[in-house]
């Protein structure tokens, strides 16, 4: 308050209407600002909770789909028929082929296991695998395994296409009968793979023909599989029973991730067998991800729907892995992901298994509860995420629709900077009417105040108007009376204030004389990052024995004269000259981002001063530069004469890249030459003995 009263009775006037319209429009701009962003949270909640809701019932519907189709293809006479007859065919094969014993004991199934399979498991697990573990132990496997995979003609990935090996085996045939209507299924279907699982537990035929074809459930290394739970529990079942096992590295598909279903085959009540089916992780993104269109789902630029398994990692894939990989792994690096878990993702290409999903959200889906949260996802940003639980039979997933906080609020943030312009412009326009107000108002008074102000900053002439007869007009003329008789005074110290000003500007850096001139005695300054050049004029003492002294220091002045004015041009701060030294740095009364190219720059200008020089005088001087960077001390040293220098480790380096110069170039430290790598060409010019214990590499400015 006592501030207040001290404020002049317009500056008042102008306050209190100032304040009164300031505070309004910061209610209304707040209010609204509160209510826009709780109404484009709700939209958003809305959506995220709409979204969530529809890829729920898809991927729900996807997988009751995919029991319907199971039941169907199980419960198929033509099925069951292929089930037993695939069962019988498969034990006589050994008994029926030729050579059966010569095939499965070759080196060419184990060659296979070794030069394809365990390497490129190996590449995509990163772990080291041994292939005998995997090698089929029984010499039906093996014979089957090198008929339909080893000596299948088509490549990795291609091996269905496969349909006889004409090896003269019932089982061969019953497959040239079979095989292109099972292969239709799974292309139909979308399924991975379609498996036909005896009773003993026997791969009795595959589709796809990985390396699970004839192996064994109940023994051997995918025994354990998901595969085989799901063949076990199926068994265990009435028909129209469907098993579901979760996701999982499934070793046969080189260690991505797979998912099955499988149901009971009977041939009325008798069980003949198992039908599975492998389940592509590739259909689950494909409805979790709607074919990558999740703007027109209305997720905009980062929102995504997943799936996280009870594990808390993922089963569907990242959307941002799938769009920017880099900024995927970036987000991962920062964190600070397992390694490990970071390379499973980049050799398999799916975040699905592999990626950590831990959010409260995740947490509270898991738990069967709904719900929308404010959480920090799984890469680090912080997003609105509306979960729940799923409802599919087998397993327990949760579902998660979210999208980052920073981009709904996006359009808020806008309406905010909008309002702040218009504020500002309805403030500066209040402003003008009160100024205008307060200056109709007291407008004698501001004019005489005017005069005192325009007195206070040296003007000669001021007078002001007598608008009335009253006090006020009687001191408007005991002023313009002072201001007369005082003028010759007043000139007489403006002369002497702009000679002293004069001297400190020739004999300081302009930021220097002003502290000066504010009365700072003693100045000592830091800087951490500046410039330095040391400029040598060369051959100057041999134009001193060649011309008259006078005329040689007055080219030199002609030079330094030059090189001042380019001071100013470039942002440049002269320290001194010393003989036909010049020191000069950047960055050190002022900060500047690019105090290394104004040097450069400064640098350039000078070696054009030297050479105009000499073509006006016919003269041969020379100049070489020297540039380094780094931090400074500076300041005011002396009493009766202050001189203000500059004193580091920087200054002396600097010094010695410009004595390592050769004539008519500009040296640079290495550091300078990095930070200016992409504006100026340079080249190698050797290492500067400092001290005569360090060196540091110099370069040359390519001009």
């Amino acid at each position: 308050m006592r501030g207040f009263n001290r404020l002049s009775i317009q500056s008042k006037l102008m306050s209190m209407l100032l304040a009164v319209s300031v505070g309004s429009i910061a209610v209304i701009a707040y209010e609204g600002y509160r209510s826009g962003r709780n109404a484009i949270r709700d939209t958003v909640v809305n959506q995220l909770v709409s979204v969530r809701a529809s890829k729920a019932s898809q991927i729900e519907n996807y997988f009751r789909s995919l029991r319907n189709e199971v039941q169907v293809v199980g419960g198929s006479p033509s099925t069951i028929t292929a089930m037993k007859e695939f069962s019988s065919a498969f034990s006589t094969v050994l008994a029926e082929a030729a050579d059966t014993e010569e095939a499965a004991t070759s080196g060419n199934i184990r060659q296979y296991y070794r030069d394809e399979f365990a390497s490129r498991l190996t590449e995509n697990t990163g772990t080291p695998v041994d292939a005998d573990t995997f090698l089929p132990a029984s010499t039906l496997a093996r014979y089957l395994q090198t008929q339909y995979i080893v000596n299948n003609p088509d490549p990795v990935g291609e091996k269905e296409k496969l349909d006889n090996v004409d090896d003269g085996t019932k089982y061969s045939t019953l497959h040239e009968r079979y095989h292109p209507i099972f292969r239709d299924i799974v292309e139909e279907f979308g399924y991975y793979d379609l498996f036909l699982i005896d009773n003993d537990g026997n791969v009795v035929y595959s589709v796809f023909k990985e390396v699970d074809f004839a192996t064994s459930l109940r023994i051997g290394p995918y025994a354990r599989s998901s595969l085989a739970n799901a063949y076990r529990d199926a068994q265990k079942q009435n028909s129209s029973y469907i098993a579901l096992s979760d996701f999982a590295a499934y070793t046969p598909s080189y260690g991505n991730p797979a998912a099955f279903m499988a149901t009971p085959l009977y041939d009325r009540t008798e069980l003949v067998g198992v039908l599975a089916i492998q389940v592509s992780v590739d259909e689950v993104n494909e409805v979790m991800t709607s074919s990558g269109n999740w703007s027109e789902e209305g997720l905009g630029e980062t929102g995504e729907t997943f799936l996280v398994g009870t594990d808390q990692k993922l089963r569907s894939d990242s959307r941002l892995l799938i769009e920017s990989p880099e900024e995927y792994f970036a987000a991962l690096t920062r964190q600070q992901v397992d390694p490990a878990t970071i390379e499973a993702i980049e050799s398999l290409n799916t975040s699905v298994l592999n990626q950590p999903a831990t959010s409260d959200a995740v947490k509270q889906a898991l738990e069967g509860r709904d719900g929308v949260e404010t959480v920090v996802n799984y890469v680090g940003e912080r997003v609105i995420s509306a979960y729940a639980p799923l409802n599919i039979r087998g397993v327990d997933w949760a579902i998660i629709s979210e999208i980052d906080e920073a981009e709904i609020f996006t359009p808020i943030t806008k309406f905010a900077q909008n309002v702040l312009i218009a504020s500002a412009i309805a403030v500066f326009l209040i402003t003008l009417a009160s100024l205008w107000l307060a200056k109709s108002f007291l407008k004698p008074v501001t004019l005489l105040g005017d005069g005192f102000r325009k007195l206070a900053k040296g003007h000669k002439e001021v007078t002001v108007p007598v608008l009335a007869s009253d006090e006020l007009g009687e001191l408007a003329k005991a002023f313009n009376h002072m201001v007369k008789k005082n003028r010759k005074t007043s000139e007489l110290v403006f002369q002497k204030t702009q000679e002293t000003e004069s001297l400190l500007l020739n004999m300081f850096p302009e930021s220097v004389a002003k502290r000066l001139k504010r009365g700072e005695k003693h100045i000592s300054d830091e800087a951490e990052s500046v410039a330095i050049l040391f400029a040598n004029v060369l051959n100057f003492q041999r134009l001193t024995e060649e011309l008259k002294p006078k005329k040689a220091i007055e080219i030199l002045n002609e030079i330094v004269s030059a090189m001042d004015d380019a001071t100013e041009q470039h942002g440049i701060e002269k320290i001194k000259t010393t003989g036909s030294e010049y020191l000069a740095v950047s960055g050190l009364s002022v900060a500047r981002l690019d105090q290394t190219k104004r040097v450069i720059d400064f640098a350039i200008e000078a070696m054009r001063i030297v050479s105009q020089v000499n073509r006006e005088y016919d003269t041969d001087l020379q100049m070489r530069v020297g540039v380094h960077s780094g931090s400074v001390m500076a300041g005011t040293v002396g009493s009766q004469r202050l001189i203000y220098d500059i004193w580091g480790d920087t200054v002396v380096m600097a010094h010695y890249v410009q004595s390592a110069a050769a004539p008519n170039s500009i040296f640079v430290s290495k550091p300078v030459a990095n930070s200016l790598v992409d504006l100026y060409e340079f080249e190698p010019a050797g290492e500067v003995d400092i001290r005569g214990t360090d060196k540091i590499s110099v370069l040359r400015v390519k001009l």
